[in-house]
């Protein structure tokens, strides 16, 4: 075999001039010339950039964050880094969540809008449910590791979040979106761009969005959430400098609606002062079931999809009674025999 290989290699040197010599007049003048080949490195795919600097960054455009669930969080959007971890306490992104950066929770991480510090300026938490429409966000940019010290935060020892606002677009134009989903989901969002509305540049957008949306684990809560949002723009000169003017308007209404308990078992016990049972001894309760839901004590997780939505009791009064003050509602007596449930 090894000498078979070497035959053939001997054989293709021979054979190669003469498909040379075949070559047509145009190719030929290569021949006494140089080639040169030219590369570039890319830095970023598909709305993914790295940024060549000494710190580590992740940066992600408009191009990435418009093909992200509409009108999710730019929080979510940033999970698809690595070290970043964002819990979404929902699918829609209006219900808030948890942020994690390399191990650092958001009361140690600085998150800024066009540089503007949006951590609670008491215990520097992060509201993801209040953040910009991500239709409206033209780049969002994780600086991880201590922060600069010229940052405008006091709290960024974990990590730094800063997105920044698209500008007012020098063509007259307009945009609207519309999405509907499970639970009762609708979200509309449109924005105006008005153009150059005078001979200096100057130009303008105004944007507005409405969302709402069943709590997706019972029949009770729901989400509503609506934003505005204004921005006016000058450049001045041609070397990048500008001043803008800018106006948001968040508003949440949200009621989840009580939480069920973790517990996943369907058994009821009971602690029962008859014979032979006594208090420290625990008796299981023949024929009960423990329901999903948060209605009572014999309440349970969902343990699927299957058995969703929940059942949440609605508050009950008495009925008005003229000349008398109206008292809250009193239970049902529990069963005799049954002094306490697990």
């Amino acid at each position: 075999m090894r000498n078979q290989l070497f035959f053939g290699a001997a054989f293709a040197a021979l054979v190669m001039p003469a498909v040379a010599s075949a070559q047509s007049t145009g190719s030929m003048e290569f021949d006494d010339g140089d080639i040169v080949v030219k590369a570039r490195t890319e830095k970023g795919i598909a709305g993914i950039e790295t940024p060549d600097t000494s710190k580590a960054k992740g940066v992600l455009n408009q191009e990435f964050i418009s093909r992200q669930t509409p009108g999710n969080s730019i929080l979510n959007t940033i999970n698809s880094l690595p070290g970043v971890s964002f819990q979404n306490n929902d699918p829609f992104g209006s219900a808030g969540g948890t942020l994690n950066i390399r191990g650092f929770d958001s009361s140690r991480i600085a998150l800024t809008f066009d540089g503007i510090p949006l951590n609670d300026s008491g215990n520097y938490a992060i509201f993801s449910n209040q953040q910009l429409d991500p239709e409206l966000i033209e780049n969002v940019n994780v600086n991880y590791g201590s922060t600069d010290v010229d940052t405008p935060t006091a709290a960024a020892t974990g990590s730094t979040v800063n997105y920044r606002t698209r500008n007012p677009s020098e063509q007259l134009g307009a945009r609207f979106l519309a999405s509907v989903g499970d639970f009762n989901y609708y979200r509309f969002f449109g924005m105006i761009d008005t153009g150059n509305i005078t001979s200096f540049g100057t130009r303008l957008f105004v944007a507005a969005s409405r969302t709402e949306n069943n709590w997706y684990l019972n029949d009770f809560g729901k989400i509503f959430k609506q934003q505005y949002n204004a921005k006016l723009y000058q450049p001045i000169g041609d070397n990048g400098d500008f001043v803008s003017i800018s106006g948001n308007y968040n508003q949440n209404r949200n009621n989840f609606g009580g939480s069920a308990p973790l517990r996943s078992d369907n058994n009821i016990f009971s602690q029962s002062t008859a014979a032979p049972n006594s208090i420290g001894n625990p008796a299981l309760v023949t024929g009960a079931a423990r329901t999903p839901g948060t209605n009572s004590n014999g309440n349970r997780f969902p343990n699927g999809f299957n058995e969703l939505p929940y059942t949440v009791p609605r508050c009950t009064l008495t009925a008005a009674r003229p000349g008398l003050t109206d008292t809250p509602f009193a239970p049902a007596a529990p069963l005799a025999g049954l002094r306490h449930q697990l």
